[in-house]
């Protein structure tokens, strides 16, 4: 049905609810919004009007496409149709749409409503509607009176923390660990220290997380925050952080629960949260400055954890440049450190699909390299890997080129790279690309150079070490739980 026809149906009231629902699906089309301008000619009356039906979902829908339409003159019409709306499930519908338009002849009502609704106690019934309601207010009008920005403050105090590391190499972050008791943990590294700063600095942990004194967390929602209310959670961000305002946080779940009951703990438990400690912890899908952790044990229990926000990142400071297929610069670290027994000081390198430098850079800070050479195909990672590259304070030259049209008048002492993923590319296709990798690598590497490649395609690589008899394959090394990824050291 023509956008003309379906707003002639909605003239004569013709299956409104309907009718709205498809054409709101309809203006998701940029084309299809001003298509219905240009019938509408400036006339928002037969939307405006719907805002007042007895359908509820009619109102709700009507409110959506008057955002939709991004038409700022719609604002006070909506406003007062959500400040008259008997129906909580609506309410969010309004707030929606006047996330879409110029609010701020209401924003001084909005913002009271916010406050209004943040001391409120709603019913077991009301519960999910005051969530979505809540959630988008605060999205609308950024949470009302502004906001504390904080940062943490404490380096030099004691405190416990978890690197995570996942389970084959905990060791050599522990060996990193310069001033602290550290522990190996199943899948990381505890360490108990007054030098955070340090702890910050090392490069192979993925994640850095602070536990709770209370060990075990319910595992029923309104029992669960209000154990977490009372641990010592709010005392942990005042002491981090120097300051006893109110804390914006995430909450995630770590357990076998289908997918739909953990997304419904998290809502009803981060509710149940703000409730409990007076709103001086609130829930936001965004902005957030903590994530509580919570991972589920055989008895259904909980550890909770607390990943922080608030930290001056330092250790990949340099990485301001990232493309899709970017490696995670803790893996290109782990990488390195790994690799480094055979490695040669003051080598000359090539990385074939450099993208925006990572490895090329951790490469370097673990053995000193004399000189580096990055290719790569796709000109917008050259570009940004020359900035990332001037931010580290390392030097290396960079060619936007296919690798299997270079050409060098020196060999390289090794190879170093992190190989493309398949992609697009069919099983074929991926591995012509390995067969023709192993034979470029013999015309730009030295006798007796080194390939150290970090790969998700093994069978490939073992086959064309099986085809190219002139490498060695030294060592691998299983890079992830799944078994996907590997690190080969090879010889030419």
């Amino acid at each position: 049905m023509k956008i003309e026809e379906r707003v002639a149906c909605l003239k004569e009231r013709q299956e409104p609810r309907k009718n709205l629902i498809e054409l709101k699906q309809e203006l998701k089309d940029e084309d299809a919004r001003k298509e219905l301008l240009a019938v509408l000619q400036g006339d928002y009356s037969l939307f405006t009007g719907l805002l007042e039906d007895s359908e509820p979902k009619v109102r709700g829908n009507a409110a959506l496409i008057l955002g939709r339409l991004k038409q700022d003159e719609n604002a006070g019409a909506l406003y007062q149709a959500y400040e008259r709306e008997p129906k909580r499930f609506v309410k969010s519908d309004y707030l929606k749409a006047l996330a879409q338009l110029d609010c701020s002849v209401c924003k001084a009502q909005l913002e009271n409503r916010l406050l209004e609704l943040e001391t409120y106690h709603p019913t077991a019934e009301e519960e999910k509607h005051i969530r979505e309601e809540l959630a988008a207010l605060r999205k609308l009008v950024g949470g009302g009176a502004a906001r504390t920005k904080h940062y943490f403050q404490a380096y030099d105090r004691a405190w416990e923390v978890i690197l995570t590391t996942g389970k084959q190499y905990q060791q050599i972050t522990a060996e990193q660990v310069r001033e602290g008791k550290v522990t190996i943990l199943k899948s990381g590294v505890r360490v108990y220290t007054n030098h955070l700063k340090s702890v910050l600095r090392i490069p192979t942990y993925r994640e850095l997380l602070f536990p709770l004194e209370k060990k075990k967390i319910p595992g029923d929602f309104k029992e669960a925050a209000k154990a977490l209310a009372e641990s010592n959670l709010l005392e942990f961000l005042q002491r981090a952080h120097g300051a006893k305002d109110d804390f914006y946080f995430r909450m995630s779940l770590q357990s076998p629960r289908p997918l739909d009951q953990r997304s419904l703990f998290i809502k009803k438990c981060s509710f149940a949260l703000e409730q409990e400690t007076g709103r001086k912890l609130k829930n936001s899908a965004s902005d957030y400055e903590l994530e509580i952790r919570l991972i589920e044990n055989r008895d259904g229990e909980f550890l909770p954890l607390v990943k922080l926000y608030t930290f001056r990142e330092e250790r990949f400071a340099y990485r301001k440049n990232t493309v899709a297929t970017s490696i995670k610069p803790e893996q290109a670290a782990l990488i390195a450190r790994l690799a480094k027994p055979y490695m040669t000081e003051q080598a000359q390198i090539l990385d074939p699909f450099c993208g925006v430098g990572t490895m090329l850079i951790e490469r370097d800070k673990v053995c000193r390299t004399n000189v580096m050479y990055g290719i790569d195909m796709f000109g917008e990672a050259i570009a940004k890997a020359k900035e990332n590259t001037a931010l580290a304070k390392k030097e290396v030259y960079y060619i936007n080129r296919d690798f299997f049209e270079f050409a060098h008048r020196y060999r390289f002492d090794e190879i170093y790279t992190n190989m493309p993923e398949r992609g697009r590319k069919s099983r074929t296709e991926q591995d012509e690309l390995y067969a023709a990798f192993f034979d470029k690598a013999k015309e730009v590497l030295k006798e007796h150079g080194r390939i150290m490649m970090y790969s998700n395609e093994k069978n490939y690589v073992k086959k064309q070490l099986r085809l190219h008899k002139e490498f060695t394959l030294l060592r691998e090394f299983p890079m992830d739980e799944k078994d996907n990824y590997y690190l080969f050291v090879i010889s030419y």
